[in-house]
């Protein structure tokens, strides 16, 4: 049983990488000026957290993706023992975009900005 867990979470994480990874994309080609070293600024965090008492383990994680300005995507995603979520969440300037964080979103979010 744990291995098909385990297997889930990886395809989740692979799942994820791609979506942020072609937002993040979308979001480059959108802009009207882009330096051409974007790519060498970019920050990317993955932080492992348990959101649950019951479930032991830091099965969820939280991808964040910032650009040098601090603006970007993340992406949590929040597993039990019975589904997993996952959420989208607009950064701009290190702040979330008309969405609340979570106490775990925003120490990613420290975090990444601090590398």
């Amino acid at each position: 049983m744990s291995i098909i867990i385990y297997l889930l979470v990886f395809i989740n994480s692979a799942w994820l990488f791609l979506i942020s990874k072609a937002l993040y994309q979308k979001n480059k080609q959108s802009q009207k000026i882009i330096p051409s070293n974007l790519d060498s600024k970019c920050k990317i965090n993955i932080t492992r957290f348990n959101p649950f008492e019951n479930i032991g383990g830091n099965q969820s994680f939280i991808l964040t993706i910032l650009d040098e300005t601090d603006s970007g995507v993340i992406l949590t995603s929040l597993h039990n023992r019975d589904l997993t979520r996952i959420y989208a969440k607009p950064i701009k300037n290190g702040q979330a975009e008309n969405n609340t964080l979570s106490k775990e979103e925003k120490l990613a979010i420290v975090n990444t900005i601090k590398g």
